[in-house]
């Protein structure tokens, strides 16, 4: 047994793919380098180590993102939705071109 919501399992493969896709991207030796670690240690963490920070942090309710994402509380979304929605209904509302324009 996982231990996990299946919600929560999702987001912690989610979350271990994006790691791994950044750390091919920015490279093991430059990861390596900047917290004084070998190459290797760095490698040995993909065959566990990153999975099971991402199911902890899964755990904690905690999520990663990438640093260009902007992340907004529930709320204020449903908030836009609605006002994005009124907005829509009013334009449909609205009357033609009165014709002395």
């Amino acid at each position: 047994m996982s231990g996990l919501s299946p919600e929560q399992d999702a987001r912690a493969r989610d979350s271990e793919a994006l790691t791994l896709k950044q750390l091919l991207s920015v490279g093991q030796k430059t990861v390596a380098d900047a917290i004084g670690v070998s190459e290797s240690t760095v490698s040995r963490w993909k065959e566990g180590e990153i999975e099971r920070w991402c199911r902890v942090l899964a755990l904690l309710g905690l999520r990663i993102v990438p640093s260009d994402v902007q992340c907004h509380p529930p709320q204020y979304i449903q908030a836009l939705k609605t006002l994005a929605e009124l907005g829509l209904q009013a334009e449909k509302k609205r009357p033609g071109p009165l014709g002395w324009d």
